[in-house]
């Protein structure tokens, strides 16, 4: 048993206790995160099928308190699209930050300068965070009419060393 905090990439062999995770939210907490079914059988097919796409898991003690995505690698995008939800129970303890700088690096890493977050326009409390951590209105989509927020994350300096 682990006796710490982990963020793990998730695979089919997590897909349960995501499952479990997500489905344990109060609807009323997850209203704005809906990037897909929660039940077993659609979060095993999405984590089966995520390709370039990243699935991260946060732990405490062995169990998945929050989760974030980086996806659109898929489907040909430079850019990644940022989505993440945290247990209701572990919020406030800066796992959210957490999640977004790791993603950062894991877009860097791959050599994205950008990330793109969607948000329902009635998530009034987010709003102002994505703006105060640096997220820009690019836009909205269509037909959903949430807002697109972009964030300049650059590139890594180059390194002559190599590891």
């Amino acid at each position: 048993m682990e006796q710490g905090l982990a963020v793990r990439s998730l695979n089919v062999e997590n897909a349960a206790e995501l499952s479990a995770m997500l489905l344990a939210l109060s609807p009323n907490y997850a209203r704005f995160f809906h990037p897909f079914g929660f039940d077993l059988k659609t979060v095993t097919d999405v984590l089966s099928s995520q390709g370039q796409d990243a699935f991260m898991g946060l732990y405490w003690m062995d169990r998945i308190i929050g989760f974030f995505m980086l996806r659109g690698w898929n489907d040909g995008y430079e850019v990644p699209t940022f989505g993440i939800i945290i247990d209701e129970k572990f919020r406030g303890y800066g796992l959210e930050m957490l999640s977004l700088d790791t993603a950062k690096t894991i877009c860097r890493l791959r050599g994205a300068e950008r990330l793109m977050l969607k948000m329902h326009p009635d998530n009034i409390s987010a709003k102002g965070v994505m703006r105060k951590i640096g997220f820009i209105q690019t836009g909205v989509e269509a037909g959903s009419g949430n807002i697109i927020y972009h964030i300049e994350i650059g590139k890594r300096a180059a390194s002559s060393e190599r590891f």
